[in-house]
């Protein structure tokens, strides 16, 4: 009876041990699943499929093999373009999206009063959308749009432009024009010299590294964590950078700056004519600073270090330490305020 009692505690127990493998063999399982769709998750996706600014499936994709640094041309008329840096690939992946929008008539007809391009010239890529005809009553009254989603494994140089509509690039390296005649432009991750321009449409930068040059006629202008020279210039509109590092220049006719910088290379230049200055320095760095407007209030870094120079209400002539950063400052008919992060 005990022996029997024993093989029956036995069995119980190889079949808890069992159990307890099965389950963990399930948790691992799980566990592998969930690791292998979060690293997938982790790859680059497209913004204009995941905020649904495209639909179904390309109207036309090309591939181009390439093994070294290549030049990049996009030009569309009337539509999104989006380009960033896809390592899993070794060719570059050009999808255009085709939306006829609604019109009287056919779509065929429609798309007839365009050429589409895909060619390549040795290194040089070219991607456009452009009209039959140059009359603008061709394709001004059609409502189409034509959207490019491109992903490149390769550090390249590209001229990206539209007419109507907004851009966005993502982890490139390499020298860029990206340029819309009406849009937004959406810069992230990016490296080398880049020049963003826009007749009327706001810029956002982020993660900079190397020289920007971004201008605006009509809209605002917003850099966060930027990398070496800066210089951003708009018309009507506000600019605002936060985390700079390296040479600074802003200067708009009809808006305010707000400036936070984390260190200044060779030196700053602000201007505005109607609107504030509030600008945010390192405490640590010998300025020679120059500001004029309505009210100038540098009070805050009078408080916290030594200095020459002398401060009246509309005007700031100071130096500290050996001055060796020049920083100038100018409102014609707004304040300027300048204060320091931290000792």
């Amino acid at each position: 009876m005990r022996r029997r009692f024993r093989n029956i505690s036995q069995t119980v127990s190889c079949m808890a041990a069992k159990k307890s493998l099965f389950i963990l063999f399930l948790l691992a399982g799980t566990l592998g699943f969930y690791l292998q769709s979060e690293a997938q998750d982790n790859r680059p996706r497209s913004i204009l499929i995941k905020n649904d600014l495209v639909s179904g499936e390309p109207y036309e994709s090309k591939r181009f093999p390439v093994d070294g640094t290549v030049s990049l041309s996009v030009f569309t008329l009337n539509g999104d373009v989006e380009i960033y840096e896809n390592p899993d690939l070794d060719y570059i992946q050009i999808d255009l999206y085709v939306d006829r929008g609604f019109s009287l008539w056919s779509g065929r007809a429609n798309l007839d009063n365009y050429r589409i391009i895909f060619q390549r010239k040795r290194e040089q890529i070219i991607a456009s959308v452009e009209p039959r005809r140059s009359e603008s009553s061709v394709w001004r009254g059609d409502n189409i749009t034509f959207s490019y989603i491109i992903q490149t494994p390769v550090m390249l140089s590209s001229r990206i432009r539209n007419t109507k509509g907004d851009i966005y690039a993502r982890g490139l390296k390499g020298n860029h024009l990206i340029q819309a005649t009406v849009g937004n432009l959406f810069l992230d991750n990016l490296e080398g010299e880049i020049n963003a321009f826009s007749a009327s449409g706001d810029i956002t930068a982020e993660n900079m590294r190397g020289e920007l040059n971004a201008k605006t006629t009509n809209g605002d202008i917003t850099v966060l964590n930027s990398s070496g020279e800066v210089r951003l210039r708009t018309v009507t509109g506000s600019i605002e950078a936060n985390g700079g590092n390296g040479e600074f220049i802003a200067a708009t006719t009809t808006g305010d700056i707000t400036a936070q910088l984390f260190s200044v290379g060779q030196g700053s230049y602000i201007e505005t004519i109607t609107g504030s200055v509030n600008l945010t320095l390192p405490a640590a760095l010998n300025y020679s600073i120059e500001a004029s407007g309505s009210s100038v209030d540098v009070s805050d870094l009078l408080d916290r270090r030594e200095f020459e120079g002398r401060v009246q209400r509309q005007m700031a002539n100071v130096v500290f330490g050996s001055g060796t950063i020049p920083i100038q400052i100018s409102s014609v008919s707004g304040n300027v305020t300048i204060k320091t992060g931290s000792n």
